[in-house]
């Protein structure tokens, strides 16, 4: 009696022609991807180019417009921004203006809930668009943002983003822009500011009205305290600067 031959952790004769066929047609619908994304990005740019070469002036324009009051980043406290970053963008420096994980974190549960209400953007697509796009949450709008936030970091500077973002942020109660929001909150510029009151107003681009200290201190003062709390985790400050930021009384007019 014949033994049958071992076949155990083999693969039949005719699967590797099938793998083969349907990696090659992977290979294609990547390819596919890749080119209908490059010529949209590429139309994208081309469309927004006049806007894109003058961002900086249009960010001044909306600062004005908002009775605002234009400061550069040398006059802007670093409790401030690097509270911002640790709470808005925590790979700003890193990042080509968009965050991947982010990003596509946020495509997934939007794509399963059809709200296309996730955020998970980062300061560059925040100032993109608040100066170039409609509010309105849609996938067509964000696949745009992101498109126009590549271009934008490659265009300029991390401090020029910066610069532009803070100038032109809704910080609530009516102030658009960092050096506008430090005097009607706390009649200081915004070079003045302390950690406590940097990471106050810092807390604030998420929710403005909800977050507002003049409004509802007690709800500003958790918001603190969750940028506090972020700022500890990346290592900016240390547990006892976080409890006496905490503790500090805060001068609102």
């Amino acid at each position: 009696m014949g033994v049958a031959p071992h076949t155990e952790g083999r693969v039949a004769p005719d699967e590797k022609p099938k793998r083969h066929v349907r990696l090659k047609r992977l290979g294609f619908v990547l390819l596919g991807l890749i080119v209908v994304i490059g010529s949209t990005g590429a139309a994208i740019g081309m469309t927004y180019a006049a806007k894109l070469a003058t961002l900086p002036q249009i960010a001044r324009q909306e600062n004005r417009l908002h009775g605002g009051t234009w400061v550069p980043l040398r006059g802007v406290s670093p409790w401030f921004t690097s509270a911002l970053i640790a709470t808005e963008d925590q790979s700003f420096y890193s990042n080509w203006g968009v965050s991947f994980e982010g990003t596509l974190r946020a495509l997934l549960v939007d794509i399963q809930t059809g709200s296309f209400a996730q955020g998970g953007s980062t300061l560059t697509q925040e100032l993109i668009r608040d100066l170039l796009l409609s509010p309105r949450k849609t996938l067509e709008r964000k696949f745009i943002g992101t498109m126009l936030s590549f271009y934008t970091a490659a265009l300029y500077s991390k401090a020029q983003v910066l610069t532009m973002y803070v100038n032109q942020v809704y910080l609530g109660a009516g102030a658009y822009g960092i050096q506008t929001a430090s005097m009607r909150y706390f009649g200081i510029p915004a070079s003045k500011l302390t950690l406590a009151e940097g990471a106050m107003l810092a807390g604030l681009p998420q929710a403005p009205s909800a977050y507002d200290p003049l409004a509802h201190l007690a709800l500003a003062k958790m918001r603190q305290k969750e940028v506090l709390d972020r700022m500890l985790a990346e290592g900016i400050i240390n547990s006892k600067q976080a409890r006496r930021a905490y503790a500090a009384s805060l001068p609102l007019r």
